[in-house]
């Protein structure tokens, strides 16, 4: 069990890894810790070095390059929040896509139940919930808004002026 930090030009982005799988990665080191100790409270996790392929993979999304994150990952959640973590996950570098057309997509009007599951997303950015809006707005961000546009901006996405505020 090991967390690893990477110091990316939004500030630090934690991860954490159960058996060389990610299991956790996010801005907010305490969500992290909480989420880990709920999962595993049996484990310590030891502080370690990012593997270098994740720093390369994570160096060349920070610098706006278009990055598939094939990491091996080990998801804790319920079926319905996999699944809507795997239809985020269709989302392109770039593209965007809002929480009514992931339920449209899953076949559910439960667009809370699904705007739910995007924010228990457990590996933010690996998974890119940043791209999902709201309907008529931004829409929410674990990280906070702030960083969701900044990560939206970096993959060169333009946001309509009413999501600006």
């Amino acid at each position: 069990m090991r967390q690893s930090v990477y110091q990316s030009p939004l500030g630090p982005f934690y991860l954490w890894f159960a058996n060389d799988r990610l299991i956790y990665a996010s801005f907010n080191k305490g969500w992290g810790e909480k989420f880990t100790a709920r999962h595993f409270p049996q484990e310590e996790f030891s502080r370690g070095d990012l593997p270098q392929a994740y720093t390369h993979d994570l160096a060349a999304y920070f610098q706006g390059d278009r990055v598939e994150f094939d990491w091996p990952l080990l998801l804790l959640g319920t079926e319905f929040q996999k699944r809507v973590w795997h239809e985020i996950s269709q989302i392109p570098h770039g593209g965007v896509t809002t929480y009514k057309r992931i339920g449209e997509n899953l076949g559910t009007k439960a667009y809370r139940a699904v705007g739910q599951a995007v924010g228990a997303n457990p590996v933010s950015v690996i998974i890119p919930c940043h791209r999902v809006l709201g309907t008529h707005g931004l829409g929410g961000y674990s990280g906070g808004l702030n960083v969701k546009r900044l990560l939206l901006e970096l993959e060169n996405v333009t946001l309509a002026p009413n999501l600006q505020a």
